[in-house]
């Protein structure tokens, strides 16, 4: 990737995490967002195996166990940080918005590795945050284990596995759920209208545009996987004003000049953190692909994992981001 095109995805980046957002309506919380009752907190989550249940907190949690980075960074952003005793899954401290480092830094046990359910017990938590896949007898043991004793469980419906649909609408009710359960329902309302005036703020300043069309896919060894319409990335994409393009579940260098997108976004989990520019500009190369508007036109993006799968307040980036990808002038780049 040329030290040119670097900068431009670098500033667009961080003017679209600064732009205004001119002057719109709010949006209503949720439907099925958590509520506090006077009493209880009661909030509707799932169980491990998929059914629905409801979770009553006779207080807030404040002895928290957060699995992955989105789980980490919501309790930070809602300022509940200071009830973390475990912070799990975070590749580094460099994923995380610089302002949550410093009481990022201050949680007793910090590591990219799982804990083993032992050592999860002699913490004494009183509420477990993580993902679906977090929840199995293979990683953590189940819902059913932990709520058997006493110790709430919960995970965000976009990580369970053979959801059909996966969408921001979803992001919102983790957030405002979250912001419940911790005592920060104010403040994730706040997370939640940022997103919504975001969004606002794009669909007007473009409804009368040509939507650029846009492909989103993840190196998997030898091919790429295509996020479709159904995932989150999709939903995204197309609440800023792209048109995604989604063939099939997988997509080959044939298929992609066949479609000739306008813009490429490539997907990197943390595995690939370090060296997705690298990988990135292997696939720039591709004599193959000479002739692919995005790569003639220089419009190949880079996103992270966290921005765009069960990515909670991260969502915003990955609005932004798409956002500046499709619309370069909106956040101070060339039409």
């Amino acid at each position: 990737m040329s030290r040119k095109l670097k900068k431009f995805v670098a500033g667009v980046f961080c003017a679209c995490l600064i732009a205004g957002c001119g002057q719109l309506q709010t949006g209503p919380s949720p439907q099925g967002a958590g509520q506090y009752t006077g009493h209880d907190i009661v909030v509707d989550a799932f169980s491990s195996n998929g059914k629905s249940i409801q979770l009553h907190f006779h207080r807030s949690p404040n002895r928290i166990v957060a699995v992955w980075q989105n789980s980490v960074e919501t309790i930070l952003a809602l300022e509940a940080g200071d009830r973390i005793v475990a912070a799990l899954g975070v590749p580094n401290e460099e994923c995380l918005k610089p302002e949550y480092r410093a009481i990022y830094n201050k949680i007793p046990l910090k590591q990219f590795q799982l804990l083993d359910t032992e050592h999860i017990l002699m913490l004494e938590p009183d509420f477990i945050l993580g993902w679906s896949s977090t929840f199995s007898e293979k990683t953590t043991k189940t819902t059913d284990f932990w709520l058997g004793r006493g110790i709430n469980t919960y995970f965000p419906v976009n990580t369970m596995s053979g959801r059909k649909q996966r969408t921001i609408d979803d992001e919102y009710k983790y957030i405002i759920d979250i912001g419940t359960i911790v005592n920060k329902r104010e403040k994730a309302e706040e997370i939640v209208q940022e997103m919504q005036e975001k969004i606002s703020y794009i669909q007007t300043n473009t409804l009368h545009r040509t939507r650029p069309r846009a492909l989103i896919i993840e190196q998997m060894r030898d091919s790429y996987m295509v996020y479709g319409a159904n995932s989150l990335a999709g939903d995204i994409l197309r609440s800023v004003n792209g048109e995604i393009i989604a063939p099939g579940k997988n997509i080959s260098y044939e298929e992609i000049i066949e479609a000739n997108p306008d813009v490429i976004f490539m997907v990197y989990s943390e595995n690939n953190y370090a060296n997705a520019e690298k990988i990135t500009e292997n696939f720039i190369n591709k004599a193959a692909l000479q002739d692919v508007n995005a790569i003639k036109n220089k419009r190949i993006y880079n996103l992270p994992l966290y921005v765009i799968y069960g990515s909670a307040t991260r969502t915003y980036d990955g609005i932004c981001m798409m956002a500046a990808g499709l619309y370069p002038d909106l956040f101070g780049g060339q039409k």
